[in-house]
């Protein structure tokens, strides 16, 4: 069961975002401003900054090979000592969560490009959740404060 059930006082922004990179300075404003209107502490705004980025910029970068206008959405809700984020594409089924770990490489030396954003996005929320529902990734991830 969600944090976030019903019968608890949930505030929510729903965002729709095309498939470009310009739209992410726009996506991490309307999260800055909702949660200063709600409260949120600062570091969880901040942590949640680090995973909207993560999260979007993959989508935008991978859910859709072919290319082409898309738009997916993100829904932001907090309630009751947590916030919850809920991003639903439609591009190809992928399960962020099967992400193999980073590479380990030896002290010293230049790790690899890519592969660490998913981990961070494991690190700075509590809870990651994904599930194809048709023809929709839904990836719902829960960070808990106060």
């Amino acid at each position: 069961m969600s944090p976030l059930s019903p019968q608890r006082t949930v505030r929510s922004l729903e965002l729709t975002v095309r498939n470009d990179l310009a739209d992410l300075p726009a996506l991490r404003d309307a999260w800055d401003r909702f949660g200063a209107e709600q409260q949120v502490p600062k570091r969880v705004v901040i942590d949640l900054q680090v995973v909207l980025d993560e999260v979007a910029s993959n989508i935008i970068k991978y859910a859709w090979p072919e290319g082409g206008f898309h738009n997916f959405m993100v829904r932001l809700s907090v309630g009751d000592g947590a916030v919850e984020v809920e991003v639903i594409d439609d591009g190809r089924p992928y399960d962020p969560r099967e992400a193999p770990p980073p590479v380990q490489v030896a002290p010293g030396c230049t790790p690899p490009l890519g592969g660490r954003g998913i981990h961070l996005v494991r690190q700075l929320v509590d809870r990651f959740d994904y599930e194809r529902t048709g023809a929709e990734n839904r990836v719902r991830l829960t960070k808990r404060f106060g």
